[in-house]
C-alpha cells in the first residue's frame, strides 16, 4: 500500500470523499480530487498538478481513473473503515462469534463482556 495515499473523511458524517491531489495538499491548497496515481512516485495528482510531474517525470506511468482499481487503498478510508460506529475513538480489532458482529475493545467490555465468562467467542482480528 502506499504510503502517502490520501482521501478525506468529513468529520459527522460516513461519506468518505474520494481521492484527493497530493501536490495540492503538500501546498496547503483546498482539498482537491485526485484524476491520476504515480506508481512510481505513489502520489495522486489532479489533472493540473499531473501536467508539471509529467514534465518533470516524463518516464513515469500515470494511472487515470479509468483504471481506478490498479490505485492502491487510502489510509485514511481503512482508518474510516476500522473505526468503530459507536465508539469513533476506538479501532475495530474483534468478531463476537456468537453475536456475528465486529467489535471495538469499548464494545466488548460494554454489550459483550458476559459472553467472555460464558464461552469463547471473541476472536482478535
Amino acid at each position: 500500500m502506499a504510503t502517502s495515499s490520501q482521501s478525506s473523511v468529513e468529520p459527522s458524517s460516513n461519506e468518505v470523499k474520494d481521492y484527493i491531489c497530493n501536490a495540492c495538499e503538500d501546498q496547503n491548497n483546498a482539498e482537491t480530487s485526485a484524476d491520476f496515481y504515480c506508481k512510481q512516485c505513489e502520489r495522486f495528482y489532479c489533472g493540473n498538478c499531473i501536467h508539471l510531474h509529467g514534465k518533470l517525470f516524463a518516464k513515469h506511468n500515470s494511472i487515470g481513473r479509468v483504471d481506478i482499481d490498479k490505485w492502491p487503498v487510502s489510509k485514511k478510508v481503512v482508518n474510516f473503515l476500522q473505526t468503530c460506529d459507536v465508539h469513533k475513538e476506538h479501532k475495530i480489532d474483534q468478531f463476537c462469534n456468537l453475536h456475528k458482529q465486529l467489535c471495538c475493545p469499548q464494545c466488548v467490555s460494554d454489550q459483550h463482556r458476559y459472553v467472555l465468562f460464558g464461552c469463547l467467542v471473541i476472536i482478535t482480528i
